[in-house]
């Protein structure tokens, strides 16, 4: 019996192994059949390339037309605009319109009156200078104008004339050292020195730096601030070699800023530099540009439009404009049943408008869709589909 269970055991074991190697072999031989090679000279077939959207030009207008508060139209003429060139840059203060507050006699700062930033006029009060050498003139001047009036009336000529004299240049001694009409006529009145000379601002305008604090001594020439008057600025602007030809001294020019977007700034090219930059191959225009109201700052950034001739425009509102795929269009009216769709170029201006240079209709008046062009535009699409 156990002769038959041991010859048993050992045909379920040759039964599992059997059913083992089977599977195994077939899996190898699936593993190495070669897969079936496209036949020779039969190309891979590729998926067809996207064709571009092609959108009508024209549109059929429906019965009765469209509705006059959704779309609207007016007749626009070609007319004579000027012809620009883009310049970025920056503005600057304008160096010619600095000047410096300084001292002509030696002393110390006893107060600062003005600081960075103050917007001054002329004449105003800067700071107050101890001066021995201010003091010692002022009592030059008392002495001179008492001998001057105590001899005016002792019928000596000529005495009176060297007191007249010697107070004059006593007089004018003071106005050297910075003392105003007004200052000499307090010390007269008062009878006595001052123990400050009051620093004026020479001209209006801005206190853009000051090199003196409240106890410096200042010696005669030194700087006490800089004030420059800021009605004016310059634009700095860099041109490509191309474009040099088109600009000259005193040509107009626009300033454009992201600071006031729309509105626009004139003034005129000072000064074109006289060699290219070797590193840029650009050459630096500058531009003086007025700026009565201060809303121009320095280190702004701007676009300078030189103005570089005229050309024939269409003249449109803005909204008139369609934009479509990265591309400007206009919806014209050629006749009382189509709409026609135009591509076109130009350039935004700062009222409102835009100066179609490229691809307006020629000749006679255009009638423009002024208002629902892009429904209009979602029409043509539909139209396409």
């Amino acid at each position: 019996m156990n002769k038959n269970l041991m010859i048993g055991a050992g045909f379920v074991v040759v039964l599992a192994g059997g059913i083992w190697g089977g599977k195994y072999w077939a899996q190898a031989q699936q593993a190495q059949q070669p897969q079936q090679a496209q036949p020779a000279g039969i190309p891979l077939a590729k998926a067809p390339a996207a064709k571009p959207r092609r959108v009508p030009s024209r549109l059929t207008l429906p019965e009765g037309g469209f509705d006059p508060n959704a779309v609207k139209s007016a007749v626009f003429n070609m007319q004579t605009v000027a012809v620009d060139m883009p310049t970025p840059g920056k503005l600057a203060y304008n160096v010619q319109q600095a000047k410096l507050a300084s001292a002509r006699v030696a002393g110390r700062v006893e107060h600062i009156l003005v600081y960075e930033g103050a917007v001054v006029r002329p004449g105003q009060p800067l700071a107050e200078l101890y001066s021995p050498e201010y003091i010692a003139a002022q009592n030059e001047y008392l002495l001179s104008h008492n001998a001057y009036h105590t001899l005016s009336g002792s019928g000596l000529k000529e005495l009176v004339d060297d007191a007249r004299l010697t107070m004059q240049s006593s007089e004018n001694k003071l106005r050297v050292l910075g003392a105003t009409p007004e200052d000499i006529a307090r010390i007269r009145e008062r009878g006595t020195a001052s123990d400050t000379l009051t620093l004026r601002a020479p001209i209006g305008g801005t206190i853009v730096k000051r090199d003196m604090d409240p106890g410096s001594y200042l010696n005669v020439g030194d700087s006490l601030m800089s004030i420059i008057d800021t009605r004016s600025i310059w634009f700095t602007g860099n041109l490509y070699e191309n474009d040099i030809r088109n600009v000259r001294l005193g040509q107009t020019i626009e300033i454009e800023t992201p600071a006031y977007p729309g509105r626009r700034y004139r003034g005129r090219v000072s000064f074109i530099a006289p060699n290219v930059d070797a590193d840029t191959h650009t050459l630096q225009v500058r531009c003086d540009v007025p700026n009565p109201d201060g809303t121009l700052k320095p280190e702004m950034y701007a676009t300078a439009r030189i103005v570089t001739g005229t050309a024939q425009a269409l003249v449109v509102p803005q909204s008139a404009i369609v934009k479509d795929q990265g591309k400007l269009y206009l919806m014209t009216q050629p006749d009382d049943k189509h709409i026609e769709r135009v591509a076109v170029q130009g350039t935004p201006r700062s009222d409102g408008t835009f100066q179609v240079t490229e691809g307006a209709p020629a000749g006679a008046p255009v009638r423009v869709v002024t208002q629902g062009g892009m429904l209009l535009n979602e029409m043509l699409l539909k139209q396409e589909a």
